[in-house]
């Protein structure tokens, strides 16, 4: 009698136990514990490491990763992008050629910005600089069109974090790869080293935007690098030069343009273009549709070098010995 008593009560406590979904050839445990496809994930954690594995099961807090001699929990807090092992879909990442889109959650100005800092890069070139963002792990870079005017290759320092916190590099003769003057915006094409790993960003919708929604800027002005500011959104379709612009509070001086607009989920809404100088809160951002219509169409954008308006510098000539002329 006791023994029956016993197991009824042993069968009652494993049955109320929240169950472990068991490793499956060809399937994981999607976010509601059903069972989904691409098995194999790699994990990009927020201090630079990341985590391949088969994703066993995973919840709102915790994704368990089987990385063949050991089961890990994977706080989803210390995710900064899950994708499958093929670089596609998972976990809310869409991955275009270009840029991706991914489901974040919502992080404070500091959290965000130690996550996403390194995918933000300065800019020099011979006539000044500015800032930009990687927007694909191959070296692909957006900026602002006159921050690379009249220019064909430009130097970019990167921040990726080591031992001992930022290592900036730069990399030398970066090509600039496409220009939309019209949207001030333009592409550049980094060969990144074999030893450099480039983070990138995500894109967000920045038609759902609203007023006073909470935004912050990284980027290089007057060249000190790395400086984060924050403010709000005050028009989200504010016109001129034939464009409409999110005015916002957050702080741009010369050496923003080019750099991020990132919303609390870390997500590139925007692009820092310009200021009313001597005056406070009056600053503006290109919204990141115009951003992605213009990474998908690059093709049409290309520089032509043999173009005299498309950024070569032509020298005069010489003038004839004696000629005076």
């Amino acid at each position: 009698m006791v023994s029956a008593m016993l197991l009824a009560t042993l069968a009652f406590l494993f049955s109320a136990q929240d169950p472990i979904v068991a490793p499956v050839a060809g399937v994981v445990a999607g976010p509601t514990g059903a069972l989904t496809a691409d098995a194999v994930e790699s994990l990009d954690l927020g201090n630079g490491c990341r985590l391949q594995g088969r994703v066993l099961r995973s919840t709102e807090q915790t994704i368990f990763l089987d990385v063949g001699y050991d089961v890990l929990k994977v706080p989803m807090a210390a995710v900064v992008r899950r994708e499958s092992a093929d670089g596609g879909k998972s976990g809310g990442i869409v991955r275009e050629k270009l840029w991706a889109r991914a489901e974040l959650p919502e992080r404070s100005v500091a959290e965000g910005s130690k996550l996403m800092g390194e995918a933000v890069v300065k800019i020099e070139a011979a006539g000044g600089q500015g800032s930009g963002f990687v927007t694909h792990a191959d070296g692909w870079i957006v900026t602002n069109f006159h921050v690379v005017e009249r220019e064909v290759e430009v130097d970019v320092v990167v921040y990726p974090v080591g031992k001992n916190g930022f290592e900036p590099r730069t990399v030398r003769k970066c090509k600039v790869a496409a220009i939309n003057p019209a949207m001030d915006l333009a592409i550049v094409k980094m060969e990144a080293p074999a030893d450099l790993r480039l983070k990138s960003v995500y894109l967000g919708d920045s038609d759902g935007m609203e007023v006073g929604a909470t935004v912050y800027a990284i980027g290089a002005p007057i060249g000190l690098d790395r400086t984060v500011s924050s403010g709000i959104i005050s028009v989200t379709n504010r016109t001129f030069e034939g464009r409409c612009h999110f005015q916002i509070t957050t702080p741009i001086n010369p050496g923003n343009s080019g750099g991020p607009l990132f919303n609390l989920r870390g997500e590139v809404v925007g692009v820092n273009s310009s200021t009313y100088r001597g005056f406070q809160g009056l600053n503006f951002a290109i919204p990141a549709k115009y951003v992605i219509d213009f990474l998908q169409n690059r093709d049409a954008f290309v520089l032509d070098t043999t173009r005299s308006e498309n950024g070569v510098h032509y020298l005069p000539a010489p003038k004839k010995p004696g000629s005076g002329k």
